[in-house]
């Protein structure tokens, strides 16, 4: 692979990275940009040398051409003076150039043809990273807009679980246990004090007033108890 195909690949995989591994969206993209300007400067360094080659060769394909057509018109006028010897001589040095000129032609147009071709490539290294440029704010905005749906998502999460309703919940569970755990300490505190009997007897002192019969009933007890 040519040095331009490298530089090319790797400005491709920089800018794909960029895209997919997007932690803060305005300095990673930034940092792409950079990075593809200066693997097109890179690379036009590199078409420029191959450019001037191109050049050169071109320049000496036609220098070989002009001295063909040079020592032509020297066989020409050599002949118009009645010398032939010297028009041959003229012809042979002619048909040296023409070697020359006709071995530097196939060189020249491959070289050419290399030449067009990584000017294209630049130009659409230098379109993708226009693209890279128009979509900087696009891009950075459709990733803000996922932190933001995500954001909300685990808000809803977290609403959904309702964890301080659940805090109140338990701390209400957990006074009713101490408002019975106080009512049980209370009722042991009573019976383990005083006569029990006695308060069976104020129980009943305090009591329901007794049925016509039990009245009845106790008036006879006592007239007995008293007879």
């Amino acid at each position: 692979m040519s040095i331009f195909g490298r530089l090319f690949k790797v400005g491709q995989a920089n800018a794909n990275k960029v895209i997919d591994n997007l932690e803060k969206p305005e300095v990673m993209l930034d940092q792409a940009i950079r990075d593809q300007q200066k693997h097109i400067a890179e690379a036009k360094q590199s078409v420029q040398a191959v450019i001037a080659t191109e050049r050169q060769v071109k320049g000496l394909l036609d220098q070989e051409l002009n001295n063909k057509q040079l020592w032509e018109n020297k066989a020409t006028m050599a002949l118009k003076s009645g010398n032939e010897d010297l028009a041959t001589k003229a012809l042979v040095r002619s048909e040296e150039h023409e070697g020359k000129a006709t071995s530097l032609q196939p060189q020249w147009e491959t070289q050419r043809k290399e030449v067009e071709k990584l000017k294209a490539g630049i130009r659409k290294m230098e379109e993708e990273l226009a693209e890279l440029r128009r979509n900087k704010d696009i891009i950075i905005a459709q990733s803000k807009a996922a932190d933001a749906k995500k954001m909300i998502y685990n808000a809803k999460a977290k609403i959904g679980r309702n964890t301080t309703t659940d805090l109140v919940e338990r701390m209400k569970a957990k006074a009713l246990r101490s408002s019975y755990e106080a009512d049980a300490a209370e009722e042991l505190a009573d019976e383990a004090t005083g006569d029990s009997l006695e308060k069976e007897f104020e129980q009943l002192g305090t009591g329901t007033a007794a049925s016509q019969s039990v009245q009845d009933k106790l008036a006879a007890l006592k007239a007995k108890v008293n007879g």
